[in-house]
């Protein structure tokens, strides 16, 4: 906890009072090994020596390991308060677990980054119920954002779609995975945060490179797809949900997408979609209705897709 000073005055007297603030909650994303016992304390003030962890909503610490099985750095996810999008530094794992030479903001993950995701690894997916058509998707332990994958769900649901909510703890890489492969599947909505290169869920990321290993061809230009993601249409995401795996539709973010506005304006647009409108023009109804512009910042979206304009054609 950590505490400000507030001062007020009382009949002309000076009343001094301690507010208790929550610091935010550094936790960890899972890794695909564990080969040392480290001290979680010990790598939670790390990241405190070197990053104002309170300027972000959530925290989250993946430890990734080298060749030799020893640690080697750790990737430090940093959740946006305002905006569905993450930023990621890079930590080396030094004797005393920290040095200030050995920090990288706005890291890029690379190819040991992406083998300690955790779950299933570049074969293909398992779809665990192939009547499954609609997934509704939110790994953040946020009841707002939760509520809104919860209404889409629901809508997808009273027009009789075989739906699979995958919310906070279940919300997992390897879950979402497996369901984006099932053969049935029309429709994906993604509450969460993300950048141009991975998305975030509850246990870890999905990369780009993820989708291009497990989905490729797999939505057949038949699933409309429709993200509260931040800059996720930017290359390299927008190409391979667009291109590789081939969506009917897709709508994500150009750049960052404000929290509330945005949520609005995507769940609105899904619903539609959901309810046999024209996806094109529904979309821009919904965000001129929800998604206007507040405190000078522009939710700029991007939307395209080579498929129909209706849902499940």
């Amino acid at each position: 906890m950590k505490h400000i000073l507030k001062i007020a005055t009382l009949c002309g007297a000076l009343i001094f009072s301690m507010e208790a603030i929550a610091e935010t909650t550094i936790s960890f994303f899972n890794s695909k090994h564990h080969y040392a016992n480290l001290s979680a304390e010990a790598i939670k003030q790390m990241v405190k020596n070197h990053i104002d962890v309170n300027q972000y909503k959530n925290v989250k610490v993946q430890i990734i390991y080298n060749a030799d099985h020893q640690p080697d750095h750790i990737l430090v996810y940093l959740f946006s308060k305002k905006f569905h999008h993450v930023d990621i530094t890079k930590i080396a794992m030094t004797n005393n677990l920290h040095s200030n030479k050995s920090v990288v903001q706005h890291y890029q993950l690379n190819s040991a980054d992406l083998a300690e995701q955790p779950g299933i690894e570049a074969k293909a997916a398992a779809c665990p119920d192939p009547s499954v058509e609609f997934i509704s998707f939110a790994p953040n332990n946020d009841s707002y954002e939760v509520a809104k994958a919860e209404d889409v769900a629901s809508t997808a649901e009273a027009h009789h779609l075989k739906t699979i909510r995958l919310l906070r703890d279940n919300a997992t890489r390897t879950n979402y995975l497996n369901y984006m492969s099932c053969p049935n599947l029309k429709g994906n909505f993604y509450d969460g945060d993300s950048n141009p290169e991975v998305i975030a869920t509850a246990d870890g990321v999905i990369y780009s490179k993820d989708i291009d290993q497990l989905l490729r061809n797999q939505f057949r230009f038949k699933v409309v797809n429709i993200w509260l993601a931040c800059q996720a249409y930017n290359d390299p995401m927008k190409t391979s949900v667009m291109d590789t795996a081939q969506s009917q539709k897709y709508a994500a973010g150009i750049n960052d997408l404000e929290i509330g506005p945005s949520d609005e304006a995507a769940a609105c647009a899904m619903k539609a979609a959901i309810e046999g409108k024209p996806i094109t023009a529904s979309f821009q109804d919904c965000y001129n209705t929800f998604d206007r512009p507040k405190d000078g910042w522009v939710d700029n979206w991007g939307f395209g897709g080579s498929g129909s304009d209706y849902f499940g054609v």
